[in-house]
């Protein structure tokens, strides 16, 4: 398949973005900064684009306000050929903002408004559903969760396969999410779901059996970090390492993995390839600063794969 087409539902946020944040402060308590920025961001909007940048044609829905940062994260879209006709903009509520503390390994806090990301409704995935054919849905819990059981249920309704991103770190039940075809949470994102920390192999393999029990999804994907990520298919665990690289912003990096990995499997690649090469997506991506400006082209990961020696077709 050369451009799978993929259907994105999901938040659109505008990030402000503060360096040098090395540690949380108390009430009360001023802490000294570097640098700061605004970037488009959000989880949905992150994936779209990375999305786009390893080679699908990308659909977005999504709701912003109508304001200024709202106008600009749809331009973001446009300008990577993504078609932004079903993200809504909404004069009622304003366009999601999230303040990014980042700190001087590349890790980061964050605190989120919402805004019109909690009003993504069952009636804009279906219009987005209605308008166009789509081989598969990716979508995160950065929205109403009843818009994500909706959304997963439509999309099987036309046989259309679902990939969730499981963030922010939240406890959800599964039980109307069965048959997903991948479930991909991070290390919080999985502890607020199963209540088991994935800090060893063991205890991220009993975290996924866990969510294979309760979701029964084709895959479940941990992703560890600087660890990898953990495949469990059911039946066996495996932990795909990471490539080593200088981490300076994790910012966009697990969604970055996330539309990689998709990609390439719409494209035919073997579960462990595509995990590697989206690990080489993330790899790239933390080596930069910023979200959607770190999120590298497919033919970068190409070359980047070519200087690990790995071949991929």
């Amino acid at each position: 398949m050369d451009r799978p087409n993929i259907l994105v539902v999901g938040s659109m946020n505008m990030d402000l973005y503060v360096e040098g944040a090395n540690w949380i402060p108390k009430y009360g308590e001023s802490v000294p900064c570097g640098h700061y920025g605004y970037a488009t961001g959000g989880k949905g909007s992150n994936q779209a684009i990375a999305a786009s940048k390893q080679g699908a044609n990308v659909t977005m829905v999504g709701r912003v306000g109508a304001d200024e940062y709202g106008r600009a994260l749809q331009e973001a879209l446009r300008k990577e050929g993504i078609c932004a006709d079903y993200v809504t903009a909404d004069p009622d509520h304003q366009t999601g903002l999230a303040l990014m503390l980042l700190n001087e390994d590349g890790r980061y806090v964050s605190y989120c408004a919402m805004g019109g990301n909690d009003y993504i409704g069952e009636e804009d995935v279906k219009r987005a559903l209605e308008g166009g054919s789509f081989d598969m849905v990716v979508m995160q819990l950065e929205m109403p969760l009843e818009t994500v059981y909706r959304t997963y249920e439509l999309a099987r309704e036309k046989g259309i396969p679902v990939f969730l991103d499981a963030g922010p770190a939240k406890s959800i039940p599964l039980e109307r999410l069965k048959g997903l075809y991948i479930l991909s949470p991070n290390e919080a994102e999985t502890a607020a779901m199963t209540g088991i920390y994935p800090d060893t192999e063991e205890h991220a393999r009993q975290a996924a059996q866990w969510l294979y029990e309760q979701a029964e999804p084709q895959y479940v994907i941990l992703k560890l970090g600087s660890r990898g990520a953990l495949l469990y298919d059911g039946k066996t665990a495996e932990v795909i390492p990471c490539f080593r690289v200088k981490a300076v912003d994790s910012t966009a990096a697990g969604d970055t993995f996330g539309a990689a990995l998709a990609i390439r499997l719409c494209k035919g690649d073997e579960i462990h390839d595509a995990i590697r090469f989206a690990h080489a997506a993330a790899g790239i991506c933390v080596s930069r600063l910023g979200a959607q400006v770190s999120i590298p082209r497919e033919e970068e990961v190409f070359e980047f794969l070519k200087k690990e020696g790995i071949t991929v077709e």
